[in-house]
């Protein structure tokens, strides 16, 4: 999957799991079988950097001094799906497609 379809799939991911988002591991887990891992931690950094996703560093809920990484979809991310916004770096499939 190019890199452009792949970040709209983790938008849709993310989407499910509205309002609650999944920490880094759990989002790699779900596309691991059909992205290298690079691939998913990049798509995710671009969707945070651009506003897309909330990307935040929170304690490791068991490991004392570890962190975990949570994504939760923003608003804008839900608008990009919806079509009221564009990014023509994000492809988004039409349901259907």
């Amino acid at each position: 999957m190019k890199p452009l379809v792949l970040r709209a799939k983790l938008l849709e991911f993310l989407r499910d799991l509205y309002p609650n988002g999944a920490d880094e591991r759990t989002v790699v887990s779900v596309f691991y079988a059909y992205e290298l891992y690079d691939d998913i931690v990049e798509s995710l950094s671009y969707l945070a950097d651009k506003g897309y996703a909330e990307r935040k560093e929170v304690p490791h809920p068991y490991r004392a001094g570890e962190r975990i990484r949570m994504y939760k979809i923003l608003p804008a991310g839900i608008d990009l799906l919806d079509g009221t916004t564009k990014d023509p770096a994000v492809t988004i499939v039409p349901d259907g497609a």
